[in-house]
């Protein structure tokens, strides 16, 4: 069926041309870069959760997303008022045990000066040795567990490991925090990298054009050359993929989280092509006329893929090679709408 608007056209009485007359061109291989595009996610190249390491009730939430924090800031304080009482009673079984050595010192140093005159035994002497290094490694013990004590009631004020962005905030004053929960979510601005997730078919040319050429991450409009590339050692067994990591410039503006693509060169190779000029465009479809063996043109729907050199354009389907193709497609409609034959 002939489109509807090449028939207007014959309709208001333009000017037909010959099939003859008409210029064409034939479907060729064109030799052009190879590329392999994924779609790619911003990350951060240093990035924490940071979570919580004790159980408690978050008392303060000092920070919100999108705050700058600096290394050791605090970010939230949780009840501490167990650890406390804990940490009192260590430092009081202490103090009960330093006492004791005070005692076992003396008891030992008056059994040695009764041992001198023969008031007491060996045995005797023997006993109150073993007693006094006992208290002494009792008070070693009690020392440690108040060190250990203390360290645990440290954790109940969360501060940032170092200068960085809050990204989420996953807690508020009142809730719970238990070991392991994350309480905030941290990035360091400043050093990014897209992350791509590419197929076990392509992830072998990649490593030989990554040999040759760095990838190039486009950011919108922009279009950014990559810094480092790293192919992770292992794919993934669920999805059959391999990370790719692509560090970017330090002066690159992006969030992490945004949507980026990734563009691998794969090197030369040969890509059915046409001018671009023939190609005629209504809304998301593209078609070209062809001319058939009777001279005749005949609109055929393609797709088509990137341009090329030249200004000639990819094909990469509806069309084989050596078929003719009119350079003027608006006058190949008319032609083909009069029914013009030559």
């Amino acid at each position: 069926m002939k489109s509807l608007p090449l028939l207007l056209l014959a309709c208001l009485g333009l000017p037909v041309s010959a099939a003859d007359a008409l210029r064409v061109a034939p479907v060729s291989y064109s030799s052009a870069a190879g590329e392999y595009v994924a779609d790619a996610t911003i990350q951060a190249v240093r990035q924490s959760v940071v979570s919580a390491q004790v159980q408690g009730r978050v008392l303060q939430l000092a920070v919100r997303a999108g705050d700058a924090v600096t290394a050791g800031q605090l970010i939230a304080r949780l009840d501490d008022r167990e650890y406390g009482a804990a940490e009192a009673a260590s430092l009081a079984s202490i103090r009960e045990a330093q006492a004791n050595l005070v005692k076992a010192e003396l008891d030992h140093r008056r059994n040695l000066a009764l041992a001198r005159q023969n008031f007491v035994s060996a045995a005797l002497v023997d006993q109150s040795a073993a007693q006094l290094k006992a208290q002494q490694a009792r008070v070693e013990a009690l020392r440690a567990g108040a060190a250990v004590t203390g360290a645990t009631r440290s954790h109940a004020l969360i501060s940032a490991p170092y200068a960085a962005i809050v990204a989420a905030t996953h807690v508020e004053a009142g809730d719970m925090a238990m070991p392991g929960k994350p309480v905030v979510s941290l990035f360091q601005p400043g050093a990014l990298r897209a992350v791509a997730y590419l197929p076990e078919a392509q992830t072998a040319a990649l490593r030989a054009a990554l040999a040759r050429t760095r990838p190039v991450v486009e950011i919108g409009a922009l279009r950014v050359p990559g810094v480092l590339t790293t192919i992770l050692p292992a794919a993934d067994p669920g999805t059959r993929t391999t990370e790719v990591r692509i560090d970017l410039p330090a002066t690159v503006k992006a969030a992490p989280g945004q949507f980026v693509r990734a563009r691998f060169a794969l090197g030369e190779a040969a890509r059915l092509a046409i001018p671009a000029q023939a190609v005629l465009r209504r809304g998301e479809l593209s078609a070209v006329y062809v001319r058939t063996a009777a001279g005749r043109f005949q609109q055929r729907q393609i797709r088509t893929g990137e341009r090329l050199v030249d200004e000639r354009i990819e094909v990469l389907a509806g069309l084989r090679a050596g078929e003719l193709v009119a350079l003027d497609p608006v006058k190949a409609g008319i032609d083909a709408a009069s029914g013009a034959s030559r």
